[in-house]
């Protein structure tokens, strides 16, 4: 194994189920979280608590990056007492947070100006994926460096995938969450619709995901309705509001006309704003419900 030795900043749900496999794997892993409760927790696993980002990339081959949004990321990293204060001279970085394509360029342009490597390693799955190796990676960045991570990457994942250059993986992972707001939009429409119109609720939601409509993550967050298991958040409904306003800036920058997209962030934005922010987006539902038929904008007549 020539890469043993990484550092894993950010421990969310994703973040702690990635590091704690791959220490499983063999590599020695040094982690921060800016909770340090959700770090301690993986201590017990053989991983390394550090106190700080720059501790926690001290003599590492690879940075692993899992955090909320780019300002928390340039923080970390590139940061007083960020993770590249002390990390080796010219570590790779796989930045695997959700960001704009414009971000993770300059991310990477600011990392190399600091003698390092970036890729913008972007991921698809939920916690379980991340613990059982079955996530997808989408990779911008320089073919050398995806293979220099790929390693590590591949005890994480059933695919790997190199788009092109820097913010080609942001793209792909801006596209993808796009369609799982809209996605979640719609089957929270569709329960709503049908249990006013008479049906039974509980029915109707495992129709639902027995169908050919229900895609993969369709079926899981079904679920998570049919269960009102808002609480424990496997993606929290912020987090989705912030990656279709991603989405929404750079299509309007690109000059494209994304209604359906529009209107899920309206509603999800409407969700933030009544206090379930920190709820799973599958919660969405309940705006959905709240909301009065007056409030439509279509016309239907």
């Amino acid at each position: 194994m020539g890469t043993q030795r990484l550092g894993f900043i950010g421990l969310g749900a994703m973040g702690s189920g990635m590091a704690s496999r791959l220490a499983a794997a063999g590599f020695t892993v040094s982690v921060y979280n800016r909770t340090r409760s959700k770090a301690q927790a993986l201590a017990t696993e053989g991983l390394t608590v550090a106190a700080t980002p720059a501790e926690a990339a001290r003599d590492v081959d690879v940075l692993l990056v899992c955090l909320a949004t780019a300002d928390v990321v340039d923080d970390l990293v590139l940061g007083h007492d960020g993770a590249l204060a002390a990390a080796p001279a010219a570590v790779t970085v796989a930045n695997m947070s959700t960001v704009s394509p414009d971000a993770a360029r300059t991310f990477a342009e600011r990392v190399a100006a600091a003698g390092h490597r970036a890729l913008d390693a972007c991921v698809l799955g939920n916690a379980n994926h991340a613990r059982d190796g079955e996530l997808r990676f989408m990779i911008g960045g320089d073919e050398s460096d995806v293979e220099t991570v790929r390693p590590v990457l591949e005890v994480l994942a059933k695919e790997v995938v190199h788009l092109g250059g820097h913010g080609m993986g942001a793209t792909a992972k801006v596209a993808m969450n796009l369609l799982m707001g809209v996605q979640m939009q719609a089957l929270a429409e569709a329960i709503v619709f049908g249990e006013r119109a008479g049906l039974d609720r509980g029915q109707l939601i495992r129709m639902i995901a027995a169908s050919g409509y229900s895609s993969p993550v369709m079926k899981f967050k079904a679920g998570v309705m049919a269960r009102r298991a808002f609480e424990h958040a496997d993606f929290k409904l912020t987090l989705m509001r912030k990656d279709l306003l991603l989405a929404l800036r750079d299509a309007e920058a690109l000059g494209v006309d994304m209604p359906a997209t529009a209107a899920s962030f309206d509603v999800l934005t409407a969700a933030q704003e009544s206090g379930l922010g920190d709820l799973d987006c599958a919660a969405v539902l309940t705006e959905v419900e709240r909301r009065k038929t007056d409030s439509r904008r279509t016309d239907v007549r």
